[in-house]
Formats: structure tokens, sequence, C-alpha cells
């Protein structure tokens, strides 16, 4: 990664869909196809956004409504790009969420490896 490197956040709920598929997953999907550095999809516990309604792991059995967050990083100019791919997936779902880009440092990023056994997966 060159140049200024940025943060992308993405804060969504585990049951938005984009057609059949997890709208987390398709948007780490179009991630590795527009050719970003990578992407982590997290798990939350508890969450409440702009409806105020608590979202609870506790409530799993009821609802799949846990919060997510999908964190991408990469080249600044590489991830304004990619913020437009973002939204229009956010829109298709016709659900809620939070998009934020942070600026940050990158010390290392390098493959090690244990992943050269993925690398076509």
């Amino acid at each position: 990664m060159k140049g200024i490197t940025s943060l992308l956040k993405i804060y969504v709920s585990a049951s938005d869909m984009v057609g059949k598929t997890p709208l987390y997953e398709e948007i780490v999907r179009e991630a590795r196809d527009f050719g970003l550095g990578g992407a982590t999809v997290f798990r939350g516990v508890l969450s409440f956004g702009a409806s105020h309604s608590i979202h609870s792991v506790k409530m799993v059995f009821t609802t799949n409504q846990v919060p997510v967050t999908i964190e991408i990083v990469d080249e600044r100019s590489k991830i304004e790009s990619f913020k437009n791919v973002v939204k229009k997936l956010i829109d298709v779902s016709e659900k809620g969420a939070l998009v934020i880009v942070q600026d940050v440092e990158v010390l290392e990023y390098k493959r090690g490896k244990k992943y050269n056994q993925f690398a076509n997966f």
C-alpha cells in the first residue's frame, strides 16, 4: 500500500441482505473483486443505531439483527472509489448503515507463508 492509507468502516446488521446474500458478505466479495488490500468482518454483541432499538446476541434466537462491522484498509484513492460500491449495495439492501473513513498509518502489510495455500481461494 502506497501513499495515504484509509480505513473504511461499515456498520450494518447481520440480517441485512442483498438478494439472498448477507450484505456484509457482498461487501467483502466486492472489495476483493475491486482489488482492495483486505477486509475483515466483526460481529458485535450489543448495539443501537439511528432507530435507537437495542440489538443483542442475547436475542439471537428471535432475531439475527446483531451488529456487524466491516473494516477495509487500502490507499485513500481506492477507498474513495470503493465508497460508491458500498453506497449502492446499502441502497439495494434498503436497510440503515453507518459508513466512516479514517486516515490510518500502516506499519506492515505483507503475505505470510501460512497464507500461500489459500492464494487461489
